[in-house]
């Protein structure tokens, strides 16, 4: 009897296995008709892929480029885009007379909005006589792409851009690109970077930025050189040497008018190389022509200098300083000085170039001493000062244009 319950009982989960393996087959079978029933192109049975492998094998990796192959690539798609513009009618800008801002309506808007619609920041459906949203949005934008200050609002120094015509676009980029061309494929890996036509200085080390500052540069009649040199030595607290030139053009006729023109700077005079009592000196006998001394403005928060200057070898006498006129960083276009070139939030600049042993307690020691120490760089650090009106801004990815300040380009 038990043998017989056993056969049974075995015939019963036998009979299990088989109707449960079932629907797997069916649903099997039924993708595939499916597949053949939408695909008219492919109707073959698909064979099971090993998607272990795949899904677990290492993407190629996309080659870095180097910084001259990024300018290059963004350059050249800068370069089409703009060439494909030459024919389109150009749109002439003149300053409405007045600043436009936000919610303004008026016929003078169109050819904004016109411009900006070409240069591909604006849509087609904004070109209303208002002051919208979406065109101060496009202002903004294309006050970035020219690197002044982007508030949005059309001034001055905005339509001294909208009126570039294309083909400055394309005379500038092109320009810029053969600079690029000749430009060595490594840089050394820590060094300053400074763009004259930009006002900007970059820090980088370890071939990476570390960070941007802004900078004053030459006049036109007095212009900052290019150059490549190393800074080897900072000194704090410095005393400024003023140049001749400077002395008998700009101080001479103040100090004529003013007897105490020189107290009031806390500056010194020498003759030979000894101090002489500037107080005895009858200046209005003097002339540019004739003039046998020299100045120095003794260390004090009014130095021109500042608390730090950053020296580097070079024929012209021109270094990097700190400055007291802060205000003059908030510019547009920063060319007010006599060659060299002042740089905002010095201090943090000398910071990051001071090695990790030189740190803000020795630096403050220094300054506490209220008389120049100088302080040399364990590796003296390239400095690179170069003329480019273009140039692609990575941070903001777009190719940014500015104002040729010296007529170079």
């Amino acid at each position: 009897m038990r043998f017989i319950i056993s056969i049974l009982f075995l015939t019963v989960v036998l009979l299990q296995c088989k109707t449960s393996q079932q629907p797997i087959v069916d649903q099997q079978e039924t993708a595939v008709v499916d597949t053949m029933q939408n695909d008219t192109i492919s109707i073959e049975l698909r064979e099971p892929k090993d998607t272990l492998a795949k899904d677990t094998a290492p993407p190629k990796p996309t080659p870095r480029l180097t910084y001259k192959q990024l300018q290059l690539k963004k350059l050249d798609e800068e370069i089409s885009f703009f060439s494909q513009l030459e024919n389109e009618k150009e749109i002439n800008l003149k300053y409405p007379g007045k600043l436009l801002r936000k919610g303004d309506s008026g016929i003078a808007i169109i050819p904004i909005k016109r411009k900006l619609k070409l240069l591909g920041l604006l849509k087609q459906d904004s070109l209303t006589i208002h002051f919208d949203s979406a065109m101060e949005a496009a202002t903004i934008r294309f006050q970035q792409m020219h690197n002044i200050n982007a508030d949005g609002l059309p001034g001055r120094n905005t339509f001294r851009f909208l009126s570039w015509p294309i083909s400055k676009y394309i005379q500038t980029l092109e320009s810029y690109r053969e600079k690029i061309n000749q430009q060595t494929d490594s840089l050394p890996p820590r060094r300053i970077e400074i763009n004259i036509p930009e006002y900007k200085l970059r820090f980088f080390d370890h071939d990476t930025l570390v960070q941007i500052f802004d900078v004053i540069v030459g006049k036109y009649k007095n212009q900052t050189p290019l150059l490549t040199s190393q800074i080897d030595y900072l000194v704090f607290n410095p005393c400024w040497t003023v140049p001749h030139r400077i002395a008998v053009k700009h101080m001479l006729p103040r100090m004529k008018n003013d007897s105490l023109y020189l107290d009031k700077r806390n500056m010194f005079v020498t003759r030979n190389g000894e101090i002489v009592d500037h107080h005895e000196i009858d200046f209005t006998a003097c002339t540019k022509d004739d003039f046998p001394y020299k100045i120095y403005q003794n260390t004090s928060r009014w130095n021109a200098l500042g608390k730090v200057k950053f020296m580097f070898d070079n024929p012209y006498n021109v270094y990097l300083h700190d400055t007291p006129s802060k205000y003059l960083f908030r510019k547009d276009f920063r060319t007010f000085s006599s060659g060299c070139i002042r740089v905002n939030h010095a201090m943090k600049l000398a910071q990051l170039m001071l090695d990790a042993d030189q740190n803000n307690a020795i630096i403050k020691n220094k300054l506490a001493k209220g008389f120049p120490v100088k302080v040399y760089l364990n590796a003296p650090i390239p400095i690179i000062i170069k003329y480019q009106t273009a140039r692609y801004n990575e941070h903001l990815n777009m190719v940014q244009f500015f104002y040729d300040c010296y007529g170079m380009d």
